[in-house]
């Protein structure tokens, strides 16, 4: 898809990164909140997905498309942020967005702080490639999936209850009761996929009766 088919001249991009703190998430906020299970079309296995799968996926929003590509994410083991937006100088409307691995980039280190004694947090990002593009087609009037690269450079998280770490997958980890259920999950060796698949199956209710 090329960006004639927006009639688009003038555009800017805007850089939104905001992964330098992904890599930690406190859940005890969640502790006593219970968010009711997202239901969806990705029941099936995304560990078999690849480009010729994605590109050309469509969806009504560019929010829809960014809950696809976290939950693409979740089952396969990385976190997501949104990142670059490009949007039409004269209106101001995005017309392009990119999703990509939390491990995108690498941390910007401010001029302002190269003089200071200031503690740094940590930066756990690689420079990933990984991401998933949509622009908006005017003739269709959806967002489509143009460029899509599944290629990680450092390993994907194996275990359920790492995985949900991972700040974009923080609704997941609804409550205590749901965090032993995926332990006990994982313990039976049921893959990040299976686990999250049972999840979301259950209503919070029986969550708690599964524990007994």
């Amino acid at each position: 898809m090329s960006l004639t088919d927006h009639d688009i001249h003038d555009f800017v991009v805007e850089d939104v990164d905001v992964a330098d703190d992904y890599d930690v998430w406190d859940f005890s906020r969640y502790d006593d909140e219970v968010e009711t299970p997202r239901k969806n079309e990705i029941d099936r296995n995304f560990e078999d997905f690849n480009s010729e799968h994605m590109n050309g996926k469509t969806f009504d929003t560019q929010e829809a498309a960014y809950e696809f590509y976290n939950r693409y994410a979740l089952l396969n083991g990385f976190g997501t942020h949104k990142h670059n937006a490009h949007k039409i100088m004269a209106t101001g409307a995005i017309f392009m967005r990119q999703f990509v691995c939390n491990k995108q980039g690498f941390k910007k280190l401010d001029d302002k702080r190269l003089n200071r004694n200031e503690k740094r947090r940590r930066d756990l990002r690689t420079g990933c490639e990984a991401m998933m593009q949509v622009t908006l087609s005017k003739k269709l009037g959806m967002w489509v999936v143009d460029k899509f690269q599944d290629v990680h450079n450092h390993p994907l998280t194996t275990t359920p209850s790492k995985v949900i770490k991972h700040r974009s997958h923080s609704t997941y980890h609804r409550t205590n009761v749901c965090k032993s259920l995926v332990a006990d999950l994982n313990n039976e060796g049921l893959k990040p996929s299976q686990i999250t698949r049972v999840m979301n199956t259950m209503e919070p209710s029986e969550e708690a009766n599964a524990l007994g």
